[in-house]
């Protein structure tokens, strides 16, 4: 990002420069705009345009009015129906409502839209992102640079820095825990998918929680990097008489540093958890130097058929992990489609060897680090969902099951 920039009562750090924007006035804030030219030198270019308008006097209770007029600035963006939106807190307490929008026709450009609603007790603010034929990696990159602006709004004196942050009071459980997730989901070929997700929640006394594995341990770090894996919890109820009857849990939904507060049921059940009705099983940490001795396997596959076309694809890998110390990962992948048209079908089919790497492994606590042959060093999390048994393990979130 670039330098600060304030608006009267508020402060934000501003598109930089020197990655392209330029900066110009308009009537109630201020407009950031960016061309974006082909990598290749081919094809038309494209354009991103953010705006900034306020602050101006409003409260959380007056924000959607302004919010849907705003949207409604762009010609038929307003008919265009949200495809994804969030309704929260920042991490300062202000409302934040935010919503994507695509994709309309401006003068043969396709355009699509992020639009930001911010309010404090006192003071409103709105941001907008319009994208003009903003595609793929141009367009990752320019929604990081939205959104970190976003995360750097200060609306109020007493505002702080974006952070994943407990207050006094919260916290109280410290562990890593698991939940079996299953169900039928669909595809993207139309058809649908059943999974099995060992779901993970690591708790920090300090009031702390990740939905993943920090992969060097330290979880206020890991936050830091990845807050939308991250949030806050507190306890509630309990007493002279019993213990902690629901949890609530602040999440981080988006990019933006949107804050949505969810309260549960919650119970203890010795070692393990009970939260929303969903059994949460405590994992222990392997201690260091813990080896295992087998080939563990991991298989994933997709397929689909719809009226016109059909499509698979799938992928293996193999871990090997020998009492040596020693390891060797291979695998593949493969896709296809087939396409019925008027003169018939087309079909292609593709596949890949990954290519065998060896080297060495340490596993301690929930992270195994690998060492390979050509001295590079890879870290992943680890655990095994059911106790005393190695047949499954959970590498960086996929399951491997042990090959008899």
């Amino acid at each position: 990002m670039g330098a600060p920039m304030t608006l009267g009562s508020m402060t934000f750090e501003a598109p930089d420069d020197a990655a392209g924007w330029k900066t110009s006035t308009v009537k109630g804030g201020v407009l950031f705009q960016k061309e974006i030219r082909p990598k290749d030198g081919r094809g038309r270019k494209a354009a991103a345009i953010i705006q900034v308008l306020g602050p101006f006097p409003g409260s959380p209770a007056t924000l959607d009015k302004g919010f849907e007029t705003v949207v409604g600035l762009v010609k038929g963006m307003a008919a265009e129906r949200p495809m994804r939106k969030t309704d929260g807190k920042t991490s300062n307490g202000h409302r934040i409502r935010t919503d994507y929008r695509c994709c309309t026709d401006l003068k043969g450009l396709s355009a699509s839209q992020w639009t930001v609603g911010m309010s404090s007790e006192k003071h409103q603010v709105a941001m907008t992102l319009l994208g003009l034929d903003l595609r793929g990696d141009a367009r990752d990159a320019v929604e990081a640079e939205f959104k970190a602006m976003v995360r750097s709004v200060s609306l109020a004196p007493a505002d702080k820095p974006f952070g994943v942050v407990p207050s006094a009071g919260e916290g109280g459980l410290d562990g890593v825990y698991t939940h079996l997730n299953t169900g039928v989901r669909p595809n993207v070929f139309g058809g649908t998918d059943f999974y099995s997700d060992s779901e993970i929640t690591v708790f920090d006394r300090s009031g702390l929680y990740a939905t993943e594995i920090p992969k060097g341990g330290d979880l206020a770090a890991h936050c830091r990097a990845t807050p939308t894996e991250c949030g806050v919890y507190k306890l509630i109820g309990g007493g002279l008489f019993g213990g902690a009857t629901k949890i609530e849990m602040r999440a981080v939904k988006d990019g933006f540093g949107t804050i949505e507060a969810e309260t549960k049921p919650f119970a203890r059940k010795g070692d393990d958890l009970s939260i929303d009705d969903g059994d949460y099983r405590l994992l222990k940490p392997f201690p260091a130097g813990t080896t295992f001795n087998g080939s563990w396997r991991y298989f994933f596959a997709s397929a689909g058929t719809t009226a016109l076309s059909s499509g698979s694809v799938s992928s293996e890998k193999i871990l090997q992990l020998s009492s040596n110390g020693t390891f060797r990962r291979t695998g593949w992948s493969g896709a296809s489609t087939t396409n019925d048209t008027g003169g018939g079908t087309t079909g292609v089919t593709t596949g890949s060897a990954r290519p065998a790497a060896s080297g060495r492994y340490q596993i301690s606590g929930h992270t195994m680090t690998l060492t390979g042959d050509d001295g590079r060093t890879e870290r992943l999390s680890v655990f095994a969902p059911d106790r005393g048994s190695d047949k499954l393990l959970v590498i960086d979130g996929s399951n491997y099951l042990k090959r008899e």
